[in-house]
């Protein structure tokens, strides 16, 4: 077999969250899902007592209300642990994150960690890139002038795909999966490419987009505040500086 071909033959780290917001600096997760494919796929689910008071727009969306999630919620300082681990063992074994539209989910558990004083995903992997796909950025990459949004549902219809029940996290996870052996059965230049190719050609796809929307912001005298980062944006540090490897 191919070594270029063997990561989309191999297993996958579907993760996706649901949230209080939509900042991955402040906003606290909710519930969370990883589901690692293969011959036998392993699910993962939590809900976490986040701590704080989910707003009204939230609950509308993943239908998680403050009360249930404080009745039913884990301690976020173990959950957050077992979600990090998960991550971090299956990309040390070579697992590709898959994730749709990653620097939010990723940043946002690094934030949460970070937040509760446990280790990072960063400091636990080191300095190598994240073997991430996004199917967003990846579609952002193949078709950059098609009109329209590019939400999950969006691409799921534009692929012909069955999937329901979005902005539930298990559900969105297997979605994005699904989206994802979509677009390499239709494109030969993703089965094509080793993970490491990918990870670059996605990172300056993002931040070419990035740059392109701040421009499209300051013109229409909004402030061009989308970044660039990807697949994870650099988190502040004490004194408000970006920790160096946080954005490598």
């Amino acid at each position: 077999m191919s070594p270029h071909l063997s990561w989309s033959s191999g297993p996958l780290l579907g993760f996706d969250t649901e949230t209080t917001g939509v900042s991955p600096l402040h906003s606290r997760i909710v519930t969370a899902s990883i589901v690692v494919t293969g011959e036998e796929p392993t699910i993962h689910n939590w809900i976490l007592d986040p701590g704080v008071e989910i707003p009204s727009a939230a609950v509308d969306v993943h239908g998680i209300s403050t009360a249930r999630a404080r009745a039913e919620g884990a301690d976020p300082l173990f959950a957050l642990a077992e979600i990090r681990d998960v991550l971090v063992a299956g990309m040390k074994a070579g697992y590709p994150v898959v994730a749709f539209n990653a620097p939010f989910d990723l940043t946002l558990l690094e934030a949460e960690l970070t937040r509760y004083g446990l280790d990072t995903m960063s400091a636990l992997l080191g300095r190598e890139p994240f073997p991430v796909l996004d199917p967003l950025v990846l579609d952002r990459m193949l078709d950059p002038y098609r009109k329209g949004p590019r939400r999950l549902e969006t691409l799921i219809s534009l692929y012909r795909l069955d999937a329901t029940g979005f902005h539930d996290a298990e559900n969105d996870v297997v979605a994005t999966l699904k989206l994802l052996r979509a677009m390499v059965k239709d494109h030969a230049m993703l089965r094509a490419s080793s993970l490491r190719k990918l990870y670059e050609l996605q990172a300056s796809t993002h931040q070419k987009w990035a740059e392109s929307f701040n421009r499209y912001l300051v013109d229409q005298g909004r402030p061009a505040n989308v970044d660039g980062h990807w697949p994870l944006m650099p988190l502040p540090g004490p004194d408000g500086d970006v920790p160096p490897g946080l954005d490598s």
